[in-house]
């Protein structure tokens, strides 16, 4: 494990280092001091409480959906060790993680998973906490992506190639729109695949581990997940109208606060683009950052981000920008997580009791 993470820095911070050290080459050497010169320290602040703002929306985010899953009220969150404070941690130490440890977001899911399992919630609520928070998020990805996408058709000089790219991308987003839709209003197609692939894998497994055991505790672990899904999908079906509103609203913040800082980059910089091509252009290189090609994008959204800026017309000085962009999104969660990992296992003490007026 330590040499696996070690060789996972030794990649990360040669990446990093290339990455930041080639593309202020693009404008040029002089030109990117230049801009750097100039920058406004007020408006790089502010980006940097853009991006802290981004992680305290996944947090309630988190919270909220954990508090759900667990059928603990939102009032007795931080009596439970589920404050808004703690899941702050959590997010940021589950993003430097998804950055540094191998395997990415299934890193930071673990983290988060460990952290939660402290707090004596149960592995499946938790799970199923994790899985609602992601897909809530990464819905709201779509929606950005899928605007993103319609805006670059609209307004993008595009050749040929590239119009039919992301004439592409927009069908396959749409699409799996209306595959989740689907799957939330009638599940049990879903459930009955999930369980298909399950005794598949299952079928490779006895060919190593004879036994009649694997066969009991697949169909107990699919009965369960098929219990906690549907207790899942009738507490969110029973949630008031506000409450659904508020965790759309959530995961729709933690990007667009993100979002907001790199605009803001954009600005304390000086590099001219406009703020519609900035948003589109964010949400097609964040969806592309996605994929587990690099550590947490990186490379991948840096090359994305740069290309859809040059179809929308935007100069080689973006690179300045978008980089500082990175040091916020990228780079300042991993210490942060290796400094605030230890604080995630601490159990909360019990609160003092209050004491009544007119006893002392």
């Amino acid at each position: 494990m330590r040499r696996s993470l070690l060789r996972n820095l030794i990649f990360l911070a040669s990446l990093g280092l290339a990455v930041h050290l080639l593309l202020p080459r693009i404008p040029g050497v002089e030109r990117s001091l230049e801009l750097v010169s100039r920058a406004s320290w007020p408006l790089i602040a502010a980006a940097l409480a853009a991006e802290l703002l981004s992680e305290l929306s996944y947090a309630g985010l988190l919270g909220r959906i954990t508090a759900a899953s667990a059928g603990i009220p939102p009032r007795l969150r931080s009596r439970r060790g589920l404050g808004n404070w703690y899941m702050l941690r959590l997010t940021v130490t589950g993003y430097g993680a998804s950055h540094v440890l191998p395997g990415g977001g299934a890193a930071g899911a673990a983290v988060a998973y460990t952290a939660l399992r402290s707090r004596g919630l149960g592995r499946s609520k938790i799970g199923l906490a994790l899985a609602a928070t992601s897909a809530l998020a990464y819905g709201a990805l779509g929606v950005i992506l899928t605007a993103s996408l319609l805006y670059l058709l609209a307004r993008g000089n595009l050749d040929p190639a590239a119009r039919t790219a992301a004439s592409l991308g927009l069908s396959l987003t749409l699409a799996g729109f209306v595959g989740s839709y689907a799957v939330y209003r009638n599940p049990l197609p879903a459930r009955l695949a999930l369980g298909g692939a399950a005794r598949a894998v299952l079928g490779l497994l006895r060919r190593a581990l004879p036994g009649r055991g694997l066969d009991a505790a697949l169909e107990r672990g699919l009965v369960r997940l098929s219990s906690e899904l549907g207790a899942l999908r009738r507490q969110l079906m029973a949630a008031q109208p506000a409450e659904i509103l508020r965790l759309c609203a959530l995961a729709l913040g933690f990007w667009a606060f993100d979002a907001l800082c790199l605009l803001l980059m954009f600005r304390a910089f000086g590099v001219e683009a406009g703020t519609a091509e900035l948003f589109a252009a964010y949400g097609i290189a964040t969806a592309a950052g996605t994929l587990p090609l690099t550590p947490g994008g990186i490379g991948v959204f840096e090359t994305t981000i740069l290309a859809v800026l040059v179809i929308f017309g935007t100069g080689a000085e973006a690179t300045v920008p978008v980089l500082g962009y990175r040091l916020f999104n990228f780079w300042m969660p991993i210490p942060l997580a290796a400094v605030l990992y230890p604080t995630l296992h601490r159990r909360p003490g019990p609160r003092p009791p209050r004491l009544r007026r007119g006893y002392s």
